[in-house]
């Protein structure tokens, strides 16, 4: 289970995925877009919330 404040890694990903639409650069290149994202989030839980519904909500749809 994630700590408090912390991200689960499914919802990073998903977010990731929604931002990074079709990206085929290295995994290293992925991480480095996580941790800005993650440090964003950190700083702006309730933007996180909201973009992170609006990522899945893509995500289901395109599924």
């Amino acid at each position: 289970m994630a700590e408090r404040g912390e991200k689960p890694e499914e919802e990073v990903g998903v977010v990731v995925d929604c931002i990074l639409v079709d990206y085929r650069g290295d995994p290293e290149s992925r991480a480095r877009v996580a941790r800005a994202i993650l440090a964003w989030a950190a700083e702006h839980p309730d933007e996180w919330d909201e973009l992170r519904a609006r990522c899945q909500r893509r995500h289901e749809a395109l599924a």
